[in-house]
């Protein structure tokens, strides 16, 4: 709710969570961020996908479709990702 009914200032603190690195056993180098963790998994995928839809044109925005463009090979393998 608070992607859709949030302003801008919510909306770009949420993406910034997103792209915090946290560690990750299956990862190469043993860390990713939340955005990657959450696009493994049906429900958190939809939350990625809203947030593409509702944030603003912006540096949030930018380095968001950054992160998932730098390892979309990576993303295939999974179902919920494509």
């Amino acid at each position: 709710k608070l992607l859709k009914y949030g302003n801008s200032d919510h909306r770009n603190a949420v993406v910034r969570e997103m792209l915090r690195t946290v560690e990750d056993k299956t990862a190469e180098n043993g860390s990713c961020s939340v955005a990657l963790l959450m696009v493994r998994d049906a429900y958190a995928n939809y939350v990625v996908q809203t947030t593409l839809d509702v944030v603003a044109e912006g540096e949030e925005r930018t380095l968001l479709l950054e992160e998932l463009k730098r390892n979309s090979s990576q993303l295939r393998n999974y179902t919920f990702a494509k």
